[in-house]
């Protein structure tokens, strides 16, 4: 502001000065005629006088006297001279000399001054026409002393102007200074505002003109600053709106460009989502389905619903999804809004209520029906045969023991769901997984499976040991149900620096990779004949992840068909139940 400040002050006294010169010069113009003519007149009336004396006084001496008095008073020579410019008095004394050399070539009319500058000096010369007086009178002054009085007048002048120009200088500064200095602090006021600084004021001066600005800047200042805080606090309502609905939602710009991904969205598909701003939703979007919803939504600009099942690292997840188009008040596209509803709960209670009917049901059947068929043949007399008695009983017996595991395990999912309590302790990892390998060796010498175990490490953690020890043990059984004789079962434990890792792995049938999600689900059997023929309920890995999640750990499937599965557990040393 100061640069503007200055360039005011400096155009307004250019203009000052530029004023001042004209004036100056029309003044010098004025003054320096003026002084001319007033100089000859002076002269000519003094030499009038001289000549006047001359007419009347013939004595020499006298003449002279009268010449070198004038000339004192004149400060300058006087000659008296004949027709012929012969000199025939002189103020100075010296010897006559011809001065036609002096007078210019026009002719003067009576009491007419001419003058001549010649050497330095300017020569005034009056021309006398009496009869018997004719000739001139010539008057010599030194220039400088001629302009003396002009000069002293162009110094007088010039001082005047320097003060005026001083005065003029003082009061322009205070003026503009006046008037520059508000608009300066309502640019400084403005340039804050432009920053987002909505608090910043310029002070008012009231009962000026000027400080009109000064109070519309204000009130455009408290205007906007409640404008802002208004905004402000809708924006954060909004923020915490979309940021904490239960919903998944992403805005995407009417170029395809990703707005905005809420939290619900990141915790619900688990996706490292924040780097997705600023992206296209065809680039960053990892599943199909979604894609598709978006492409239909620009193409036909209308709401679509659809249900999508995604499957989400080891689970599987359905959604209602809403896409809708945001339209402006011309009915132009502006962008469209994604919202993800998890519906996965009420589908699952859904499929486990049809599952549980049906499964409960076929699995109770068959050794229902195995009963009482078995018991009637009894009846019917067989029991008198010994040997048909005998085994009769014993596959009541294997049935009795597959119906009763078939309700523990019901019953262990059931309270692993409910959130069971855990009876935390040190527990070694290493003794418990020998013991239960150890359990678990006959089956596998039945069916001529390797078992190995391997350790490293001390792991050591805190833990429910008998929950810890069904987990192995389910996963271990599991193993060696789809795994062909002769085939192999290899189980690791490592300690990690905070956690202990488990490994099972088998060289069994294999789990295909859409079928992975669905592993942990209630009553799902990768090989239904198979499971059910070895008297697995199907419930065995969905409490072995529910006992896992118990102790806060994480599992992990990787599996390939025809070559093997290997489940990968990571249980805290340091868990808190």
């Amino acid at each position: 502001m100061n640069e503007f400040k200055n360039r005011v002050l400096t155009f307004f006294l250019l203009g000052i000065l530029l004023v001042f010169i004209l004036l100056a010069l029309i003044m010098g113009n004025i003054v320096h005629h003026s002084v001319k003519e007033k100089r000859m007149q002076f002269y000519a009336g003094e030499l009038g006088l001289i000549e006047q004396v001359l007419n009347t006084e013939e004595e020499p001496s006298t003449i002279k006297n009268l010449l070198r008095y004038a000339s004192k008073d004149l400060n300058g020579e006087i000659y008296v001279l004949d027709s012929n410019w012969n000199v025939k008095y002189t103020s100075d004394g010296n010897s006559p000399r011809n001065m036609s050399s002096y007078y210019p070539k026009k002719q003067s009319s009576d009491n007419e001054l001419v003058q001549k500058n010649e050497n330095g000096k300017i020569y005034y010369t009056l021309e006398r026409k009496q009869k018997e007086n004719t000739g001139y009178i010539q008057l010599a002054i030194p220039e400088g002393a001629a302009e003396a009085a002009e000069r002293s007048i162009w110094i007088m002048m010039s001082i005047g102007f320097l003060i005026c120009f001083v005065i003029i200088l003082y009061v322009s500064v205070k003026v503009i200074h006046k008037i520059v200095r508000p608009v300066d602090e309502a640019t400084q006021t403005a340039k804050e505002l432009a920053k987002g600084n909505f608090k910043a004021r310029t002070y008012e001066y009231y009962g000026e003109d000027i400080g009109e600005l000064n109070y519309s800047l204000n009130v455009l200042a408290r205007n906007l600053e409640k404008m802002t805080k208004s905004q402000e606090s809708q924006h954060d309502r909004l923020i915490t709106l979309i940021e904490n609905m239960g919903s998944g939602l992403i805005l995407i710009d009417s170029n395809g460009y990703i707005n905005l991904v809420n939290k619900a969205f990141k915790e619900l598909f688990k996706e490292h989502a924040d780097y997705w701003t600023g992206h296209l939703f065809y680039e960053v979007f990892p599943h199909a389905e979604i894609k598709d919803i978006v492409k239909e939504t620009y193409l036909t600009e209308k709401n679509v619903k659809k249900n999508v099942v995604i499957p989400i690292h080891i689970e599987r997840k359905h959604f209602d999804v809403y896409s809708a188009p945001v339209l402006d008040v011309k009915g132009k596209l502006r962008g469209i809004v994604l919202v993800f509803h998890d519906i996965t709960e009420l589908k699952k209670l859904e499929q486990v209520r049809k599952d549980f009917v049906a499964n409960v049901s076929h699995e109770l059947k068959t050794p229902i029906t195995s009963l009482k068929g078995f018991a009637e043949t009894l009846l019917d007399g067989a029991g008198e045969n010994e040997e048909f008695r005998n085994k009769f009983l014993t596959i009541m017996l294997n049935e009795s023991d597959r119906l009763q595991a078939l309700i523990q395990d019901l019953l262990d999912l059931s309270k692993s769901e409910q959130g069971f309590h855990l009876e935390v302790q040190k527990v070694n990892f290493e003794d418990l997984v020998k013991e239960t390998i150890e359990i678990l060796l006959p089956k596998a010498e039945k069916k001529n499976i390797k078992l190995s175990l391997s350790v490293s490490g001390n792991p050591m953690l805190d833990g429910d040991a008998p929950r810890l020890k069904q987990i192995i043990i389910n996963l271990v059984s599991n193993s060696l149900t789809y795994t062909p004789a002769d085939g192999s079962v290899f189980v690791n434990v490592e300690e990690k620096k905070d956690h202990v890792k488990l490994i099972v792995k088998d060289t069994g049938i294999g789990i295909k990779e859409s079928e992975i999600p669905r592993i942990f689900e209630r009553f799902y059997r990768v090989d239904k004949a198979r499971s059910r023929n070895s008297g697995g309920t199907g419930l065995g890995l969905a409490i072995v992840k529910h006992l896992v999640e118990a102790h806060h750990g994480t599992i992990k499937v990787e599996s390939k068909i025809g070559e093997g599965s290997q489940f990968i557990i990571r249980f805290p040393k340091k868990a808190e139940l």
